[in-house]
């Protein structure tokens, strides 16, 4: 039995970890040919390979916020003529944390409300890390009692959001299919800012490298994986150093959609609305809107093929619409065709 292998992700993590270990256990400066030797991630690679995997790691632990020290010439412990690396205690150790009792009430609360989902590991390691600091964090939220994370939590951190939030923070280019309702799914390659939720609502911010501007794109329109882009290095983009996620959320055409319209309609009939269901509901049609009134022009074009059942507003929108036309055909005497 083949034993699968691990994901990229993880061997990147491992590789990390070892290198930490590698490091910190060390009483003076580590060789480039022991690290070569000692992390399997490292091993085999010739010294260019090794280079550029290395630069990778070391960016990657110093916006985790853990610098690795280089010297040319080494003390008693390393190896004479040869570069080497280590990490200080005081590059190392985390700085004391003192929170207060609400600080500590949110930290515990935000932990329970991830417990549940694709962060809930992460948010447990952060717990753990507190309390070996010292902290009494209270299990039940400050004495609020226990908490349940709920349906948003489990929709906010799909595995997509964890995906996509570690690619943001490896400043890694990714790869996706996009379907929004209406338009034929399309495949994108972007380089990701920022996550941002409105609502039980998420957006991933990015510059969209073939429409070559920024763009937003709704989560829960992402079909399938989020996935690193071929050919592209981590931290080989920049975020602008004045991009706004909350400005980028207002400007966005994503954000036109407020609502969902809940319709029942007539079998091979109204296919431009089918088209655009998100989902079915009771065997109606699901379909999302930001204007009222122009959707309840949209379903009166389709005569009795389509019945607006929900939200109030839009069922109200289409009856006055077509009470308007009724009354327009009364008076020129004409015969309905709201039947036709």
């Amino acid at each position: 039995m083949n034993t699968p292998r691990p994901s990229r992700q993880r061997q990147q993590t491992e590789r990390l970890l070892n290198l930490l270990i590698a490091l910190r256990a060390s009483r003076g400066w580590v060789s480039r040919t022991t690290l070569m030797n000692a992390i399997d991630g490292y091993s085999g690679l010739d010294e260019v390979a090794f280079d550029r995997k290395f630069s990778r790691d070391k960016d990657l632990l110093r916006h985790m916020g853990i610098t690795i020290a280089t010297r040319a010439g080494h003390d008693a412990y390393g190896d004479a003529g040869e570069t080497g690396y280590r990490i200080s205690a005081a590059d190392y150790a985390m700085d004391l944390v003192d929170l207060t009792a609400a600080e500590v009430a949110a930290v515990t609360v935000a932990a329970a409300f991830w417990s549940e989902t694709d962060l809930g590991a992460s948010s447990a390691q952060a717990l753990t890390k507190l309390r070996a600091l010292g902290i009494d964090l209270d299990e039940d939220g400050a004495g609020q009692g226990p908490i349940d994370p709920g349906t948003a939590a489990r929709r906010l951190a799909s595995a997509n959001f964890a995906s996509a939030l570690h690619h943001i923070n490896a400043r890694e280019a990714v790869g996706f299919t996009y379907h929004k309702p209406g338009q034929s799914a399309r495949k994108v390659r972007l380089e990701p800012y920022a996550l941002l939720s409105r609502g039980d609502r998420v957006y991933l911010f990015g510059f969209d490298l073939d429409r070559q501007a920024q763009r937003t794109f709704r989560l829960s329109r992402v079909e399938g994986g989020i996935a690193k882009l071929g050919g592209r290095e981590p931290g080989d983009y920049s975020i602008p150093e004045d991009f706004s996620p909350h400005l980028a959320l207002q400007s966005s055409s994503e954000m036109a959609v407020v609502a969902e319209a809940k319709l029942s309609i007539a079998a091979h009939r109204a296919d431009p609305l089918r088209r655009r269901q998100v989902r079915t509901e009771d065997g109606a049609v699901i379909i999302e809107f930001s204007d009222a009134h122009a959707l309840a022009a949209e379903i009166i074009g389709f005569g009795d093929a389509v019945e607006a059942l929900a939200p109030p507003e839009l069922v109200r929108a289409v009856d006055e619409r077509r009470e308007t036309i009724r009354d327009s055909l009364r008076r020129l005497g004409g015969a309905s065709v709201l039947s036709a």
